[in-house]
């Protein structure tokens, strides 16, 4: 009876021991997943105190390259304002503005666009110059051997074939030639024409005008038909005027700045 009562007892205290030391190991498995987990939050807090400390960094060196900035733009401003035509400064965007005379200077022409611009300029001159004579001239021929009645009729039955005319011999032109074929090819028989009343057709009027043969028409048809019978008795003069008019509209305004993009 002793024996048993001595073996239950030692089997309590085993019991005991068995659990203190499972508690004991449950306790410290309990420490070592804690100390695991402060050691990761630790990790992550001192990544995250590196990160901020890399962006304090990076904003100290940010406002330090600005207040560099605002204090070479207020050395240019000062600048600006000693030489305001000659020196750019810098405007709030940290851009370079320039000043009248810098862009002045851009818009000017290069040293290749400056080699075509005279011989450009010289020829629209002289182009202008032909077309103010031409003008002038037209009128007072026209005016002089057929009276100012004529006029309205020149327009109509010579000018405005003469532009259709002139239009469709330049699509076609266009289609085949380069620009500065086409060029030539259009303003020399203008060139030929003038030359050509200048020294034969005007000197001969009298020979070249049918006087005889309207004067005869004149009996025969109605006093509506004066004008287009003025017209016919001075042809030379209604064909120099349709050229001249010819002139102003098409080697001025089609043919030279045609030419002019083209260069």
């Amino acid at each position: 009876m002793g024996g048993q009562v001595a073996f239950v007892a030692g089997c309590g205290n085993a019991h005991n021991v068995l659990c203190r030391d499972s508690h004991s190991v449950r306790i410290s498995g309990v420490c070592r997943r804690y100390d695991n987990a402060n050691s990761a939050a630790a990790h992550r807090c001192s990544q995250s105190r590196s990160r901020v400390t890399a962006l304090v960094d990076a904003n100290s060196n940010a406002d330090h390259e600005e207040r560099e900035k605002n204090s070479r733009r207020g050395v240019l401003k000062s600048s600006s304002e000693l030489h305001a035509v000659s020196q750019p400064a810098e405007n709030g965007n940290g851009k370079t503005t320039l000043s009248f005379v810098e862009k002045l200077k851009e818009q000017m022409p290069t040293s290749v666009e400056r080699k075509k611009l005279l011989p450009l300029g010289l020829m629209f001159f002289m182009i202008l110059f032909n077309y103010t004579i031409l003008r002038d001239t037209k009128d007072v021929l026209v005016v002089t051997a057929a009276g100012a009645e004529i006029i309205p009729f020149l327009k109509t039955y010579c000018n405005l074939p003469g532009a259709i005319g002139f239009t469709l011999l330049y699509s076609s032109l266009a289609n085949r030639l380069t620009r500065e074929q086409l060029f030539y090819a259009c303003l020399l028989p203008f060139v030929a024409f003038f030359l050509l009343f200048g020294f034969l057709m005007y000197p001969n009027a009298s020979a070249l005008h049918p006087i005889a043969f309207v004067t005869h028409l004149s009996t025969l048809l109605p006093p509506s038909f004066t004008a287009p019978l003025a017209i016919l008795r001075n042809w030379t003069y209604a064909l120099f005027y349709t050229a001249a008019e010819l002139w102003g509209s098409v080697v001025v305004s089609v043919l030279f700045w045609g030419f002019a993009n083209e260069v």
